[in-house]
C-alpha cells in the first residue's frame, strides 16, 4: 500500500502516479551523480545505467540508492563599395555591344612564349588573360586566352571551360574583392601582384561558393598571367586538428634532441598549463612540473625509448603554475636517421584529469551504492524478523467461541515492498471477540515499525469495552500523534463479534469492506469507510452492525491481493466475489482457492487474507 493511498487510487492514476515518480528518481539522480562526476546530465545517465547493470538493479532502483529515495512503488557579410561594382556594370554593357569581337582577338593574339613558360612551370592552376579595352583605351575585362592542365575555379570549370570567356561574366568576385583592379595595375605597372590566403567569394547563377585561396599576378607581354591556390583541404584538415585536439584535449610535440629544443601545438601547453604564445620550454623544464612521485618513471620511460628505440607509453601527474593538479597520458616514438639512431622524439599528450575524477566519483558511488544496498538488506532483515515477531503464527492462534477462522500473511517477496500489513484476533472478558486487519502505510521497517504500534495499540483499548467506532476514534488519534513528522498514515478494519447476539460491529478506516458469503452468494458489506488513520486527528468513525446466521463467511483482506497496475481495481474485486460465490467446506479451502485463482503478485505488496466462518 502506497503512503499516498486512502481509498484505493483507479489503477490507471496509480499507473501515472508510479511512472511518474520513478522519472522523477531517475531525473534526480541524474543531476546528483552530474554533480559528483562533474559531467553533463546526459553523460551521467549513462554512468547510472552502467552501474545499475554492474550491480544487478533495475534503473529505478539504481537511481533510488543514489539519491538515498525510498522507492514506493554564421555567413560574414562584406559591404561592396561602389567602385567594386563598376567593373561589373561597364563589363556588362561592353559583352553585349562587343561580344562577337572576342573571337577575332583570340584569333589574332600573337603567340606568347612566357605566358606559355608561366602555365607550363605552375603546378597549380594558371590562366593566361588578354585585356578587353573600351574606346578610350581603358582596360574594361579580361578574356581568358588559355589555361594549364591544372586549373579549376570554384564552380570545377577548367580549360575548356573557360577560354574564351570573359573573367568578369565568368568570376563576378575577382570585382568585388578587388583582384580585377590589381590585375589592372599589374599590367600597367609591370609589377608582380601577390594576395593571400584570403576569403575569396565569387557567383554564378544564382550559386555562391567561398574558399580560401591565394593569388598570384604576373605581367606578360600580351597580358597576365594569374595562377592561384585554394587553401580549403589545407584549412579544412588544420581546422580537423585543432578540433580533435581542443575536444579530446590532445597535444602534439616534437623534441629535437640535437639541439634539445621542443615545439608544440597549442594544446600541448594548455595540457601542461603553460601559455601557447610563449616559445617552447626544454624538457628539463618541463620535468620539474612532473610531481616527484612520478617523476622517476617518466625518466625511465623516456631511457627505455632511446636504448630500445621502441615507442613507449605512460601516465603522470604535473602541477601548473596556479597549483592546479593535472593528469596526463603520453605516447612518445624516435624517429630514427638512415643509420638507425634517435634525431627526434613525436609526442602526443591527453589530459585525462577529468576521466580519472569521474573514475574515482563513480568508484566512490558504487561504494555508497554497495553500502545503501548492505543497509536496505539489514533493514529487510529487522523488518522480516520484527514482522514474525509481532504477527502471531496462523497454526498457532487461540480459538474464538462460535468462529472458525483461518488467516494467510504472505510477506512481499521485494526486499524494498515489505510492507505493514498486520492483522489482529482476540478473546474478551465479557465473551465476545475481536478481529482486526489493517495495512500501515509505506513499505520497510518503518512501515513494520508501524504496524506494531498500531496492532499492540489496538489490542490494548480493545479491552476497554467499547464498540469498534470508539476503538477506531482512538487508535486514529494516537497513530496521529506518535509520528506527527512523518505525518503516519494507515488503515484498518475493526469487527466485534457478539455469540449471543448473532452479530458483528464493524468500523472501518479507509479499508477495503468486508465480504459476506451467504448460501454460496457472495455480497459486499456497506460500511462507512471513514478517513485513513492519522490522516485527520479528529476525524469520529461510526460502528455499523451486520447480523450473521451460522454457516456464515466473512472475508476480509488487504490491497495486496486485489491491486494491480495493468487491472481495474471494481473488476479485480468483482472477479474476488465470482471466487468466493464456489462453495467450500471450510475457511482453509477458500483461502487457497482465492490464493490460487486470484494470482496476485506477492513482488509488489504484502497480502494478508481473513476468512472467518459463524458456527
Amino acid at each position: 500500500m502506497s503512503e499516498a493511498e486512502g481509498t484505493p487510487l483507479i489503477p490507471e492514476l496509480a499507473d501515472l502516479r508510479g511512472a511518474a515518480r520513478g522519472r522523477a528518481i531517475i531525473a534526480e539522480a541524474r543531476v546528483v551523480l552530474a554533480g559528483r562526476l562533474g559531467v553533463q546530465p546526459g553523460e551521467a545517465l549513462q554512468h547510472l545505467i552502467w552501474l545499475a547493470r554492474d550491480l544487478d538493479l533495475e534503473l529505478e532502483e539504481a537511481a533510488a540508492l543514489v539519491t538515498g529515495t525510498r522507492l514506493a512503488g554564421g555567413s560574414l557579410e562584406r559591404p561592396v563599395a561602389a567602385p567594386a561594382v563598376m567593373p561589373l556594370m561597364e563589363a556588362g554593357r561592353l559583352a553585349e555591344a562587343d561580344l562577337a569581337a572576342d573571337i577575332d582577338r583570340l584569333a589574332e593574339l600573337e603567340e606568347d612564349p612566357t605566358a606559355r613558360a608561366v602555365l607550363d612551370a605552375s603546378i597549380d592552376a594558371a590562366v593566361h588573360m588578354i585585356p578587353v579595352r573600351g574606346a578610350e583605351g581603358k582596360v574594361r575585362d579580361f578574356l581568358y586566352a588559355g589555361a594549364n592542365e591544372a586549373t579549376r575555379d570554384l564552380f570545377g570549370r577548367g580549360p575548356a571551360e573557360l577560354s574564351g570567356h570573359r573573367l568578369l561574366r565568368m568570376d563576378p568576385g575577382s570585382a568585388l574583392l578587388g583582384l580585377f583592379t590589381s590585375y589592372v595595375e599589374s599590367l600597367e605597372t609591370g609589377k608582380v601582384f601577390k594576395r593571400g590566403p584570403f576569403e575569396f567569394s565569387t557567383a554564378q547563377e544564382g550559386v555562391t561558393r567561398t574558399s580560401r585561396m591565394s593569388v598570384h599576378c604576373v605581367p606578360v607581354p600580351t597580358g597576365v598571367c594569374v595562377t592561384w591556390r585554394y587553401h580549403d583541404d589545407e584549412e579544412r584538415m588544420r581546422r580537423r586538428l585543432e578540433r580533435v585536439g581542443r575536444l579530446a584535449l590532445l597535444g602534439f610535440g616534437e623534441w629535437d634532441l640535437a639541439t634539445d629544443e621542443l615545439e608544440w601545438s597549442e594544446q600541448m601547453a594548455y595540457n601542461y598549463g603553460l601559455d601557447p604564445v610563449r616559445s617552447a620550454p626544454l624538457l628539463d623544464e618541463m620535468s620539474k612540473m612532473v610531481v616527484d612521485e612520478d617523476r622517476p618513471l617518466v625518466e625511465e620511460r623516456f631511457q627505455t625509448m632511446l636504448s630500445r628505440r621502441t615507442p613507449v607509453e605512460m601516465e603522470h601527474r604535473v602541477v601548473t603554475a596556479d597549483g592546479e593538479h593535472r593528469h596526463l597520458w603520453i605516447f612518445a616514438e624516435p624517429v630514427l636517421d638512415q643509420a638507425g639512431r634517435p634525431v627526434s622524439v613525436n609526442m602526443v599528450s591527453q589530459d585525462i584529469t577529468r576521466r580519472r575524477g569521474i573514475e574515482r566519483a563513480l568508484a566512490e558511488t558504487r561504494r555508497e551504492m554497495l553500502r545503501q544496498q548492505a543497509r536496505t538488506a539489514q533493514e529487510r532483515r529487522v523488518a522480516v524478523t520484527l514482522r514474525r515477531a509481532i504477527l502471531p503464527d496462523p497454526e498457532e492462534m487461540m480459538p474464538l467461541p462460535g468462529l472458525h477462522i483461518a488467516i494467510r500473511s504472505l510477506a512481499a517477496e521485494s526486499a524494498a515492498r515489505i510492507g505493514g500489513d498486520w492483522f489482529a484476533t482476540r478473546g474478551l472478558p465479557d465473551g465476545r471477540s475481536l478481529l482486526a486487519i489493517g495495512d500501515a502505510a509505506g513499505h520497510g521497517l518503518p512501515a513494520a515499525a508501524a504496524m506494531a504500534r498500531t496492532r499492540n495499540g489496538l489490542l490494548g483499548l480493545a479491552y476497554t469495552g467499547q464498540p469498534p467506532g470508539r476503538l477506531m476514534g482512538w487508535l486514529n488519534e494516537m497513530v496521529s500523534q506518535l509520528e506527527p513528522e512523518r505525518s503516519a498514515t494507515g488503515t484498518a478494519l475493526i469487527a466485534r463479534y457478539d455469540p449471543p447476539g448473532g452479530a458483528i460491529q464493524w468500523s472501518c478506516a479507509g479499508h477495503l469492506p468486508p465480504i459476506l458469503v451467504r448460501d454460496g452468494c457472495a455480497t459486499q458489506l456497506e460500511v462507512d469507510p471513514g478517513p485513513m488513520l492519522g490522516a485527520a486527528p479528529t476525524a469520529g468513525y461510526p460502528t455499523v452492525t451486520t447480523r450473521v446466521q451460522p454457516g456464515d463467511l466473512v472475508f476480509m483482506y488487504t490491497d495486496g491481493l486485489v491491486e494491480r497496475r495493468d487491472a481495474d481495481l471494481d473488476e479485480q474485486i468483482a472477479r474476488l466475489m465470482e471466487i468466493l460465490n464456489d462453495p467450500s467446506a471450510g475457511p482453509e479451502p477458500v483461502l487457497d482457492r482465492v490464493l490460487a485463482r486470484m494470482g496476485h503478485d506477492r513482488s509488489a505488496d504484502d497480502t494478508t487474507l481473513f476468512a472467518v466462518v459463524v458456527e
